[in-house]
């Protein structure tokens, strides 16, 4: 039977964070998170941390049954960055610094989707950045990008998977 290769996101976006000049000078922290619910890791570091790069160990996704069976996988990065309480040009700078961050990650994964493609992984070319309005934590801009990763799933019947 053929090996089902998969992508480490969280692996991928914790090298990035620890190796990217411009994440190091604006202090981004990594944080593995489990969805939006799970930011309570995140949270507990406000008060030493000023900047997250939060990745979400779950997705969401689904496999299709066709000629070349595949299973997507949609992974979501969380961007954070703490400012002054109602200071909405202390947010902008930071949204700006998230929409930077965000772009050098892009030119990162670039380089990455060539390799990945050896082993069967597909990234949609498609990466959805969103910004989350002001209310989302007091103090707190966020924005997030999602990631839809396909890889081969092998699907033959293999009769020694079952009980006769």
């Amino acid at each position: 039977m053929t090996k089902n290769f998969n992508w480490n996101a969280v692996a991928f976006f914790l090298d990035l964070t620890a190796r990217n000049k411009f994440a190091r000078e604006h202090n981004f922290a990594f944080c593995r998170v489990s969805g939006l619910e799970g930011f309570e890791e995140a949270l507990t570091h406000l008060q030493s941390d000023t900047a997250f790069v939060c990745v979400s160990d779950i997705s969401q996704g689904y496999t299709e049954l066709n000629n070349t069976p595949h299973t997507r996988r949609v992974k979501t990065v969380f961007l954070a960055m703490r400012h002054a309480i109602d200071d909405m040009t202390a947010r902008d700078r930071c949204m700006e610094t998230m929409r930077e961050l965000f772009r050098q990650f892009m030119s990162k994964l670039i380089l990455e989707q060539t390799k990945l493609q050896e082993h069967s992984i597909y990234l949609d070319p498609r990466i959805s950045f969103q910004e989350i309005d002001r209310y989302f934590f007091s103090g707190c801009a966020c924005a997030y990008f999602q990631i839809a990763v396909d890889t081969y799933t092998d699907l033959r019947f293999n009769p020694e998977e079952w009980q006769s």
